[in-house]
This record gives structure tokens, sequence and C-alpha cells, in this order.
């Protein structure tokens, strides 16, 4: 470590306690709840609630931020090995602040679903499941990370399912439909997954994670990743639902160039890729939505460049 290093690393920066709750990974987060309340206000006949819709922006921006924290302090050593998300590997954040605000972004999360959705049970069920499924899928013994598959599915039902009946709570009641239309969500989910797991298969595997990506290897994990896509697209087509196949549609060619030359350059396109359509729709259908997307995009790289000088997201 240089000087200059040192130096950043003494200095205190409040917005480093801003950027480790990962802003660009609160995209899908945001974008899979609000495309889970838009269906399901179209399941019912009955007005549009937007105090709800934001509080639960709110309370699940908490959780899933303090979720981004507890998996970056659990996998420092090898995010140190795939020299990446180095806020908290190289030591930029306390690690004492850190549980602290672990325990404050939660309990948030906590009370405002308590003082706004405490009439309905089953979102309170779903909000207490997103917080079990965020630390046992980081932290030993459950580490729900390093079992091949097991990660993948775990991922996708945080992301794919739970977001988005989350989503669809804040206005209709959950039953059998809520949990059919997010079925090509969970699997567009976990087919984007699987290509997170293929850049960080050396740290993985020196931190004794057997990732999907480590069990599978490369040539594999793309194949899998492409057959979820397709299985995204059937079963958009089957619930005619035109947002996840327009998403699905528009990643399969370079879901398909991907098995043809898997480079990293490629596969973190075709990662990207899908959540970026599915962004877009949330806006087209929330406005406003758009607007803060950009926000936290242009704020999250004055932050990186002003800070340390890099060009990120």
């Amino acid at each position: 470590m240089n000087r200059s290093d040192t130096s950043l690393i003494q200095t205190f920066h409040p917005l480093d306690y801003v950027a480790v709750l990962r802003p660009t990974l609160l995209f899908p987060v945001w974008t899979l709840v609000l495309l889970g309340y838009h269906h399901g206000r179209t399941s019912i006949e009955t007005p549009e609630t937007p105090l709800q819709l934001w509080a639960t922006l709110c309370l699940y921006t908490f959780l899933m931020g303090a979720v981004y924290i507890i998996n970056q302090i659990a996998d420092k050593e090898t995010d140190a090995a795939n020299d990446k998300l180095y806020l908290v590997a190289k030591g930029y954040v306390k690690l004492k602040t850190l549980k602290w605000q672990i325990g404050i972004l939660i309990t948030l999360s906590i009370l405002l679903s308590l003082l706004v959705f405490w009439e309905n049970p089953a979102y309170l069920i779903l909000i207490l499941l997103s917080i079990l499924l965020g630390f046992t899928y980081s932290v030993r013994p459950f580490r729900l990370k390093g079992i091949p598959i097991v990660d993948l599915w775990a991922n996708a039902l945080g992301y794919g399912s739970i977001a988005f009946l989350i989503g669809w709570l804040t206005i209709a009641p959950i039953g059998i439909e809520a949990v059919r239309r997010s079925l090509p969500y969970l699997f567009s989910v976990a087919a984007a997954f699987v290509n997170t797991t293929l850049p960080d298969i050396k740290g993985d595997r020196l931190g004794d994670d057997r990732t999907t990506g480590v069990w599978l290897g490369k040539k594999w994990a793309c194949r899998l990743s492409l057959l979820l896509l397709v299985a995204a697209i059937v079963s958009s087509v089957f619930f005619r639902d035109w947002i996840a196949g327009a998403a699905g549609i528009g990643c399969l060619p370079i879901f398909i160039y991907m098995n043809f030359r898997p480079k990293q350059n490629v596969i973190v396109w075709a990662t990207r890729i899908g959540i970026l359509i599915l962004s877009l729709c949330a806006g087209v259908l929330f406005p406003l939505y758009l607007l803060w997307f950009g926000i936290v995009l242009f704020g999250t790289r004055w932050y990186y460049t002003t800070r340390f000088g890099i060009r990120y997201p």
C-alpha cells in the first residue's frame, strides 16, 4: 500500500458509508419492487397507494443496504483477492461503525414495515424472510453463497421473487397469481446471477467458496445461464408479461455470443444489459424512477472519481 492509499484510508469521508451500501446494486432491488407493484395494481381495481410504495422502497433500501454491508464484511478476503469492493476489504470504513450501521438500518426497516404494514402479516413475513436470507447467504456456518446451485436459487429467490412479491403486496393481496407472475423474474435473476459468479472464480476458490461458477466452470456456467434466460423468456410468453419478455429477448443475443466467446467483458455486459432493460421498463411505468436512476448512477460515478480517481460504474 503506498502513502497516498494510506492517506485516503486515514481520512474520514462520510460518503464512504453511503457508498458501502452499493447504490448501483440497489437498482435490481428497486426495479423488481416497482415491477411487482405494477403487476399487483393491474390485478385489482383499487386506488394506488403512493405513500405505501415510498415506504416500501425506503425500508427495503435500508434492509438490502444492511445485507450488502454484511456480505462485504463476510467476503473481505475474497474481495481483496478479486481486487473489488475495497471499501471494506482495504479498511476505508471502520468495522465497528459498520456494525452500528447494520443494526440501525435493519431496525429502521423493521420499524417502518410495522408502522405502515402492520395489518399485512404476509408483508411482514417476507421482510423477515429477506433479513434471514441476507444473513444466511453470507455468514458462516450457513454461508449459502459457498454452496453451488443453492447460491443461485437463494439469490434468485431473494431478488427475483421476494422483492417482486413485496412490491405486489404493497398494493394487492398475495396469492398463487402473484407467485406465478414472479417466475419470469426469478429465472431472469438466476440467469444474471450465474454470470456474476464467473469473474470471482479465483477469489472464491481461495476462500473455499464453491459457488455455481466455481463448481461448473466458465463454459458450463455460461450454458446454464443461457438455459435460465430461455426459461425466463418462455415463462414471460406464457404469462403474457411484455416487460420480462422484452428484457429476456434483449439479452438473448449477447448471452448466445457469451457462450461462444466467454470473455470477462462479454460476461459483464450480459449481466448488466438485463437489469438496464428492466430498469428502463420500470422507468416508463414510473417516470420519476428514471430521474432517480440517473442521479444515483452519476452520483456514484462522481464519488469514485473524486474519492479514488477511478471511473466506476
